[in-house]
């Protein structure tokens, strides 16, 4: 019969984004960065509306169904049931990772004050969660006095190098949001009354970005930054300095 073959063809479309469903919460379940998250959010509120017209379609078969209930309609209705359910878990899920990120964000950012998240919030917010958490580690080891000042100044040398390279844009490399990121960034990092520890606390959050940069587009002080926030990252990891395991940390100094 013709609604017999327009339920399979339903049934089928159905399986499709089930099978959809399944490789999104696979991904999603490692997955950290903002970006992809949010395209994958995207996808997945595009299925609740695919969702809703394979409801209406099924309770439009159901209508022309006479008697007995056609074959499949029961199996294709327990399908709708569990796409429905699967969504939901999705969504729960996506919201749980938002919120978490968004009070990872929160946190970091309270370790600024008020004029320096200005600088940072657009930044900060472009960050995923293993991001978030190297730069927290960082700023625990800067604050303990675990790194010392002279790979305070590297770190912050080529970070200078980089945000010069980046405002000049000379061949459009990059895109006006980081542009946009690093204007009031450089005028913290070429203030003359800033001590390195600070210049370098408050750029910290940019690295990240620029280096995922990096790999697509050769920025030419990459490489230093690079191996500095590596330093870095070993530094407060309790792994000692890949320039010189041996160097002892020094105080670092304060805001003048």
């Amino acid at each position: 019969m013709l609604i017999e073959l327009r339920i399979q063809q339903l049934a089928d479309n159905i399986r499709k984004d089930m099978d959809l469903l399944e490789d999104y919460e696979d991904e999603l379940r490692y997955e950290t960065d903002p970006r992809r998250l949010a395209r994958y959010r995207r996808e997945i509120v595009r299925q609740r509306e695919s969702l809703s017209r394979y409801q209406q379609k099924y309770d439009e078969l159901r209508g022309q169904g006479t008697g007995e209930s056609p074959a499949g309609m029961q199996d294709t209705a327990d399908m709708l049931h569990q796409m429905d359910a699967k969504l939901d878990g999705l969504l729960s899920g996506q919201k749980v990772i938002q919120d978490d990120l968004k009070d990872f964000r929160k946190t970091l950012l309270a370790r600024f004050d008020a004029s320096e998240q200005t600088v940072i919030k657009a930044i900060v917010g472009r960050l995923d969660q293993n991001q978030l958490a190297t730069v927290q580690s960082i700023l625990d080891g800067m604050e303990a006095n675990r790194v010392p000042e002279s790979e305070l100044q590297e770190t912050l040398n080529a970070i200078q190098q980089s945000l010069s390279e980046i405002k000049q844009n000379e061949a459009g490399y990059y895109s006006s949001q980081m542009v946009r990121d690093i204007e009031g960034l450089t005028d913290v990092v070429d203030d003359p009354r800033l001590d390195v520890s600070h210049k370098l606390k408050v750029s910290l959050p940019i690295i990240p970005l620029i280096l995922s940069y990096e790999g697509e587009v050769g920025i030419k002080s990459g490489l230093n930054l690079k191996a500095a926030w590596e330093g870095l990252a070993a530094r407060v990891r309790g792994k000692g300095s890949i320039n010189d395991p041996t160097e002892k940390a020094t105080p670092t100094s304060r805001r003048s």
